[in-house]
């Protein structure tokens, strides 16, 4: 029997069952975990998170091997690569080097990785590869050490989600969005033709239940079109899954998600892993450790790759460890200065009047000037070109208020609302403009077609009021510009 933990924030998800390639699911387990001891699946406070995680396993009688963590966090860093067919040492070193931008100096990482298929251009691996820091997993393992517990294997949320999705969904449909609901934090999975194309997660700043709780969702959903059509990826959404909620909430989730524009209707996913209703229900409302229990081979695992080495590096006390590699360090140096010394003290001497005679030399004193004389022209003339190029560089970054955005702005308005530019702020980008309409209701109409323009940083609608002699009303609205609107890149 296998356990799979769900880890991100408060919530803790607990699924029993069998790991395998189909995953099989026995037991489903959901605890709050004591409010700020993990944020963003890092640890805040051990002692709290261990002690209470530990009475609800021992509570619960969960089993305590074949235990394997999947944790969401924002220090693990993913991303799609493409990889040539190499051997597995040779693949983490390529991986290794499409994270080399992304590595800190004074941090260690481990990699992990999942299978997505193949290119259908270049015909090589499509693989979802991950870094995380070394020092975050060690405190996961430290955790549940001193609850009995060694755990057999550490996996991401997103590389579990989308080797889950990759595994069962494809199946039903080829272009489709998986979305998870989990408390405040919607995740959202995008295939197209079959293969993973893009995955984000989104913060919920209203009351889950709330009409804008599904707002909030269905806006993630929208931004998922946005970025295909950004893409300009043709495929049209077949299916959108959704897990962790109840099917009572997909009727009025379809309606907001229709009002957004998208045009797909969602759908409660079927794991379709018991024929129990409960445990069916239960198994989507906690997904990511549902999808744990689907095995993605031993290079998902980060544990796969921590080494001999930094096991024995670990248990060694730090402070005998820095003295033995201070001792080592200065013997090493001692050495090597000394075999430097006694070989180049038998040469340097009959070398030492001819380099002298030829350094002092007229020819080589006036190059030596010139090359000086030429470094310095050098260095002054890109400085020079460094100051002008991040002047061009600054002003290029502020907004333009030209003929393309008044047409974008009047173009929003249109059916709407008359509008007239009153300002424009060019230091703080910001677009003054009244807008005049007919209806009431036309004004939040408008204002959500301005939200939907991504040449807007922000969008301030001060209010309306209602003129007696137009007869119309009086939309006042501030919009401030984003960066490099406006100019031909």
């Amino acid at each position: 029997m296998s356990v799979s933990v769900y880890l991100s924030n408060q919530i803790v998800q607990i699924a029993v069952g069998t790991r395998s390639k189909k995953g099989a699911l026995k037991q489903v387990f959901t605890t709050m975990a004591p409010e700020g001891s993990i944020i963003n699946g890092i640890i805040m406070d051990a002692e709290a998170l261990e002690a209470h995680i530990k009475r609800f396993w021992e509570a619960n009688n969960i089993p305590k091997k074949d235990v394997y963590l999947v944790v969401n966090s924002n220090k693990i860093a993913g991303k799609k690569i493409e990889v040539p067919n190499l051997n597995g040492k040779k693949t983490v070193d390529f991986i290794k080097r499409e994270f080399a931008d992304m590595q800190r100096e004074d941090e260690e990482n481990t990699l992990a990785y999942t299978s997505i298929g193949m290119s259908k251009k270049t015909k090589v691996k499509l693989l979802y590869a991950e870094m995380a820091p070394k020092e975050q997993l060690r405190e996961f393992m430290q955790v549940f050490a001193a609850m009995g517990i060694s755990l057999k294997g550490i996996i991401s949320g997103e590389g579990s989600i989308i080797g889950y999705a990759q595994d069962t969904l494809t199946k039903f449909a080829k272009t489709f969005i998986l979305q998870v609901i989990n408390g405040n934090l919607v995740s959202n999975v995008l295939f197209v033709d079959g293969t993973f194309s893009y995955y984000n997660s989104v913060r919920c700043f209203n009351e889950p239940g709330t009409p804008e709780y599904l707002d909030d969702l269905a806006r993630s959903l929208n931004q998922l079109e946005q970025f295909m059509n950004a893409e300009k990826i043709q495929s049209h959404v077949e299916r959108i899954f959704v897990a962790g909620t109840d099917n009572s909430n997909l009727n009025a989730y379809n309606m907001v998600v229709r009002d957004h524009g998208v045009d797909t209707n969602v759908e409660l996913v079927n794991t379709g892993l018991s024929t129990n209703p409960k445990l069916l229900h239960e198994s989507q409302t906690a997904l990511y450790a549902v999808s744990g229990l689907f095995d993605q081979g031993p290079e998902s695992n980060f544990l796969t790759h921590f080494s001999v080495k930094d096991d024995a590096e670990e248990k060694m006390d730090p402070q005998i460890k820095k003295y033995v590699i201070s001792v080592i360090a200065t013997l090493a140096v001692m050495l090597v200065g000394l075999g430097i010394a006694i070989t180049f003290r038998l040469i340097q001497q009959s070398k030492y009047d001819e380099a002298k005679s030829y350094n002092n030399s007229p020819t080589v004193l006036m190059q030596s000037a010139e090359y000086d004389a030429a470094v310095e022209k050098r260095d002054t003339m890109l400085a020079k070109y460094n100051s002008i190029n991040t002047v061009v560089e600054t002003i290029d970054s502020y907004p333009v208020c030209n003929d393309d955005v008044i047409a974008t702005i009047e173009e929003t308005a249109r059916g709407y609302a008359k509008i007239e530019i009153l300002s424009f702020d060019a230091e703080e980008g910001r677009v003054t403009f009244s807008a005049k309409a007919d209806d009431v209701n036309d004004i939040y109409k408008y204002i959500d077609k301005l939200l939907e323009e991504d040449i807007f940083m922000n969008v301030d609608h001060t209010g309306y009021t209602y003129s007696e002699t137009d007869k119309l009303y009086d939309i006042h609205v501030i919009c401030t510009l984003a960066e490099s609107v406006g100019r031909d890149k």
